[in-house]
């Protein structure tokens, strides 16, 4: 199957028509970052659907700061429905509270082109609730492990055509030679690639198509001793939101590629999501693959970046 994606103006999040059980479509983020499909607490309550208690102690602090929930639904692009062994619902709105700082959550490579609350792209994601609030509504849902596992991706940037394939039969790509295995971040879904970072490494970074911009820990820079950008940005994640540095990586090697001036959002990573602290290293986003076709092969345990 293949469908025409478009790009979340402001976040660069990949963006697709979803039917919720018929109904629709919504805009859906594809985000290879996240462990389950989840549906926006807002857009489950307009179609007046059933939810169940979520179980587990990791997710306490999501049913207590995003209700939380598991919901039964089906959802489905085009005419296909797709296989999901788990659906979420919860609250996907981010409070803005920094008034006239940087909200952004991508960058452009060379540090400087930064997106900024008073620019359009990011005003059209902005929304103000009756009580005055004024919140960033990024999506009615994402799509995310749960679904994306059972599945062959290939997301090209180039075209905005996203296929989703069942098995091999159906899907087509170039350059086969240039897919390479993964392996799981320390055995959750996130999908780990080496990258090679001024001449060093390799260090394993997160493939992550809900990340506008690339990321690098707290940790991993203060090893690089690598430069910083002057700009302060507003970094948000499940958990929350920080205001934070961006590195400057003079170079970078990911799937055979090479980026030069790459900037990278320093990031606490505990404000991503339950299991996010155990990314050691960083997160691959937009300014990666903003040119380029990803591919990842949940089946066979490959990808790559061609």
């Amino acid at each position: 199957m293949k469908i025409k994606f478009g790009l979340k103006p402001g976040i660069n999040h990949v963006f697709i028509p979803v039917y919720v059980n018929g109904k629709g479509p919504y805009n859906f983020t594809l985000d290879t970052g996240a462990q389950k499909t989840t549906i926006s607490s807002a857009l489950v309550d307009e179609l007046g659907l059933e939810t169940q208690e979520a179980i587990g102690e990791k997710y306490e602090h999501l049913k207590e700061k995003r209700n939380l929930k598991r919901v039964e639904a089906s959802l489905g692009v085009g005419a296909e429905e797709l296989i999901s062994d788990e659906v979420w619902a919860m609250d996907l709105v981010f409070s803005i509270k920094a008034k006239g700082k940087k909200i952004i959550q991508s960058s452009e490579s060379n540090g400087k082109e930064v997106k900024r609350v008073a620019q359009p792209a990011i005003r059209r994601i902005i929304k103000t609730t009756k009580s005055g609030e004024r919140v960033i509504e990024p999506t009615k849902g994402v799509i995310g492990y749960s679904t994306l596992k059972n599945y062959f991706i290939s997301v090209n940037y180039r075209t905005r055509i996203l296929q989703l394939e069942k098995n091999n039969t159906g899907f087509t790509y170039n350059n086969q030679e240039q897919l390479q295995e993964f392996e799981y971040i320390c055995n959750t879904h996130l999908v780990g690639i080496p990258v090679t970072i001024n001449g060093d490494g390799p260090f394993p970074f997160v493939l992550d198509t809900g990340a506008g911009g690339t990321t690098i820990s707290k940790k991993l820079h203060e090893k690089m001793d690598l430069p910083l950008s002057d700009i302060v940005v507003k970094a948000i994640g499940v958990h929350g939101a920080q205001e934070t540095r961006m590195a400057i990586i003079d170079q970078m090697i990911v799937s055979s590629n090479t980026y030069e001036n790459v900037s990278a959002v320093i990031i606490d990573e505990s404000i991503i999501g339950p299991r996010a602290n155990e990314i050691e290293n960083g997160i691959l986003g937009y300014n990666i693959f903003r040119d380029k076709e990803l591919i990842i092969d949940y089946i066979n345990q490959t990808c790559a970046i061609i």
